[in-house]
Parts: structure tokens; C-alpha cells; sequence
């Protein structure tokens, strides 16, 4: 009986744990072999207030960097930005023309159907895990 309320106690402590490592409709695409970059797009998690985020990190890659393309006299540039003010109670979105993460300097290529954790740091709601699923380009469903 004791060790059933052990693991029971075990399990409602880590809960908050579990809860960070939801899954969004966050994903990347597969790399070639030696393509040392790759890139993050779909909905961020849900936020109720105005937030910023402010940085990215996971394993797979030496750093991350928030970015955002731009068309300028019908010449596409991305750029690196330090942070991106988000709108609570709207999905923000990130995608190919517009904010994006890319993953710097990755250490392996990525394949398809893995998965990948990625922290998010956010000015005022703090950091959320949140897990990146690798899908086959132009499919943006983690089913398939």
C-alpha cells in the first residue's frame, strides 16, 4: 500500500513535467546529409497575454535563432532578429515567408518521423518544452 502511494505522489509531482512536453503543430523538414541548418515552422503554444519570445535551444544543433523573411524590391531576405513580440489569445504562427526558428549547425541530419525537444523561452511565461516532429516537406500532419 505504501509503495501505491509512493508512486502516486511521484506521479501528481512530476505531472507539471509532463504537461510542459505537450505536442504543437511545431514541426521541421528533413536535411540532406551534411545540410548543417534546418528550420522550425507551425503554431507556437498557446499564450494567453502579449509575450515575447526571446530564445530557442535544443540538442540536436550547436544554437537556434529566430528569424524572419522579408521581401524587398522583389528579393527575398531572411534575417536574424533577437526577439518576437507575440499576440496572447491569437495563434501565432511561424513559417517559411515569414518568422521561422532555424536550427544552426546540426549535429546529425534530420530525418523523417523523428522527433526532437526544443525549450522556448518566453519573457513572461518563462520556458515550455515543446516536441518538434520531423514530417516529408509539404506535409505539415505528423500522421502521415
Amino acid at each position: 500500500m505504501v509503495r501505491f502511494f509512493s508512486v502516486l505522489l511521484l506521479l501528481v509531482l512530476s505531472f507539471p513535467t509532463f504537461a510542459e512536453d505537450v505536442k504543437h503543430n511545431l514541426y521541421s523538414y528533413p536535411t540532406a546529409t551534411g545540410m548543417k541548418i534546418g528550420a522550425v515552422f507551425g503554431t507556437l503554444p498557446a499564450i494567453n497575454a502579449d509575450d515575447v519570445l526571446i530564445s530557442a535551444s535544443t540538442p540536436i544543433c550547436d544554437h537556434v535563432e529566430i528569424h524572419t523573411m522579408s521581401e524587398e524590391n522583389g528579393i527575398f531576405k531572411m534575417r536574424k532578429i533577437e526577439k518576437l513580440s507575440l499576440e496572447g489569445g491569437q495563434e501565432n504562427l511561424l513559417e517559411p515567408s515569414g518568422y521561422h526558428l532555424m536550427l544552426m549547425n546540426l549535429k546529425a541530419p534530420l530525418t523523417k518521423d523523428e522527433t526532437f525537444p526544443m525549450t522556448l523561452t518566453f519573457e513572461k511565461s518563462g520556458e515550455k518544452t515543446v516536441t518538434i516532429s520531423v514530417v516529408k516537406r509539404g506535409n505539415t500532419s505528423k500522421n502521415d
